[in-house]
């Protein structure tokens, strides 16, 4: 069962370099009013992660089990994967700091936690990743928390770590440094889709 968690662990870790708003909001406010100040941006963060765990996981309780469902969530999944490691892939990052509010903790964790549940993308990950949990790993109830537990315990570890090196990352995160760590998170993201989706090929050929 404590697999469960470390599998958790690691998809947090791969959630948490999925660069995005919050992750330069997170650099400029610590290196602008210091790595504590940032912790409520991070709690804000957690907390919306949570809501939409609890809603993703109970709406793919909803879909019902069997062979069928299986691959049909197995192929989602799979496509899902695929087109955000394409993204990835292909994509490009530019270097943009937002502005860092000096603002009261309820103004930083409003920020982290509309920033975070605003994007539709995440919802998504979160759904996708309930749907494998419950009707293709068929994880009991105490393994999907496990599980979570350590996807939230990395997600908050990694961007307390973010929060505390900001200083260096800005100088470090050049524009070649983030298409290098878009494209493994690219070829992490397809590796998985073609885990999902061999049984479906062997089912089919």
């Amino acid at each position: 069962m404590i697999e469960a968690f470390w599998y958790g662990l690691g998809t947090g870790m791969v959630l948490s370099i999925m660069l995005g708003t919050v992750f330069f909001l997170l650099i400029q406010n610590s290196i602008d009013n210091g790595a504590r100040s940032s912790i409520f941006i991070i709690l804000g963060v957690i907390t919306s992660d949570f809501i939409m765990i609890v809603a993703s996981h109970f709406n793919a309780q909803l879909i019902p089990p069997g062979g069928t469902t299986e691959m049909i969530v197995r192929i989602i999944g799979g496509l899902f994967l695929i087109i955000y490691g394409v993204l990835n892939l292909t994509g490009k990052k530019s270097i943009l700091y937002p502005e860092s509010p000096k603002s009261k903790t309820g103004v930083l964790f409003s920020m982290g936690f509309l920033l975070n549940i605003m994007n539709p993308g995440n919802f998504i990950a979160w759904l996708a990743i309930s749907s494998q949990l419950s009707l293709v790993f068929n994880f009991s109830t105490h393994q999907a928390i496990l599980f979570y537990a350590g996807a939230l315990g990395a997600i908050l570890l990694m961007e307390l770590i973010i929060s505390y090196l900001a200083a260096s990352l800005k100088r470090l995160f050049t524009v070649r440094v983030l298409d290098g760590l878009n494209k493994v998170v690219g070829i992490l993201f397809i590796g998985f889709a073609i885990f999902l989706l061999i049984p479906v090929f062997k089912a089919l050929f």
